[in-house]
């Protein structure tokens, strides 16, 4: 599933560059304001159809153009596959081995990717919703009908909530559609939690944490009753407040120490390291359900970590099967040939160290 060859033409200050990727670890270096990051942002696109960095696409197009293009090329053994995603004007344009494609959801099955930056740590810090989109994110590429229900639940939770608001007291007809696609949603999820919890652990002791964390998984209502029961005694209060409180929609991960909540007690330091383990521990759970292999994207490694905790984290992208970038201004980190290549970013130029 990695990349063999990447192009991209005219992304932020990236104008022609072409280079081929490791199939395991790539390095790449250069000043701020070279480029490093935009080389991630075009490669996300590639898996994603959108930018990690900027909601509006158009954005990304270098100024004094009118598109940008990124192009990829995927050796699967039997067969090549090639991922084209350019961005205009006139909208997108996006094609898997020459056809079009409509539909987002389809790059992402084409290729997980993921990415690691200095604002990481808001997983743990913010609020739910991102932890979601991050459980959500796995369950989607292990568990083919999870964006079925997922849809229709959403649909209906709409519904719902408009009626909540217009005060028409019809909220109620829409329960059976949220308990039926819901109910389906939460054991999805949870069976897909039980799994990235038990290899989060062992990612957390393999960068030597060495912290008494504790991971749960909160439905997004209580345990003690059924989605039914809180859905119909709760209608009261659903139209006092004029919206669902409770559902899939409100679920979450929890990370706490002795209790209490991670980010509170952890360091900034740990918590980058938590949010590692957490991104390998899904990377390794995808690979043995869905059998595909995570592309990782790493921006600025070294932001928040010291030397000691930056050398675990090279050893351990160099264990994992996943095809990874890693982005430093850091001229001294290197890592050998025999486990990825080195790329310097200059003047929006890429090219390959040591060849």
């Amino acid at each position: 599933m990695a990349f063999d060859l990447i192009r991209i033409s005219g992304l932020r200050n990236l104008t022609d560059c072409e280079f081929a990727p490791h199939k395991g670890l790539n390095l790449v270096h250069g000043e701020n304001g070279s480029g490093k990051t935009s080389l991630l942002e075009a490669i996300y696109i590639l898996g994603r159809g959108r930018s990690f960095r900027d909601k509006q696409l158009l954005n990304a197009v270098q100024r004094g153009k009118h598109s940008f293009t990124v192009f990829g090329k995927k050796d699967l053994q039997t067969d090549q596959s090639t991922i084209g995603v350019s961005y205009s004007t006139n909208g997108a344009n996006v094609r898997i081995d020459g056809e079009k494609v409509t539909k987002l959801s389809m790059l992402a099955k084409a290729t997980p990717i993921h990415i690691i930056t200095p604002r990481s740590q808001e997983i743990i810090e913010n609020g739910s919703s991102i932890r979601r989109r991050l459980l959500d994110w796995g369950v989607f590429h292990v568990e083919p009908s999870y964006q079925h229900f997922s849809s229709r639940y959403h649909r209906a939770l709409c519904q719902r909530n408009m009626a909540l608001r217009a005060n028409t007291k019809t909220a109620a007809i829409w329960n059976k559609e949220l308990v039926e696609s819901g109910s389906k949603m939460q054991e999805l999820r949870e069976n897909y939690f039980i799994r990235v919890k038990e290899e989060f652990f062992k990612q957390l002791d393999y960068l030597e944490v060495g912290l008494d964390l504790e991971m749960a998984f909160y439905r997004g209502w209580s345990r003690e009753r059924s989605l039914q029961e809180v859905l119909d005694e709760g209608i009261a209060g659903d139209e006092n407040r004029r919206f669902t409180r409770m559902g899939p929609h409100r679920a979450d991960i929890l990370f706490r120490i002795n209790s209490k909540n991670f980010d509170k007690w952890g360091s900034r330091g740990q918590m980058k390291l938590a949010v590692f383990a957490l991104f390998f521990a899904q990377a390794k759970v995808i690979s043995a359900l869905a059998k595909k292999d995570t592309v990782l994207l790493v921006d600025d490694l070294s932001a928040e970590l010291d030397k000691k905790n930056v050398k675990k984290i090279i050893e351990q992208l160099s264990f994992q099967k996943n095809q990874i970038f890693i982005t430093t201004s850091d001229d001294q980190l290197s890592i050998g040939r025999s486990v990825g290549k080195m790329f310097h970013v200059e003047h929006g130029l890429v090219s390959e160290l040591g060849v």
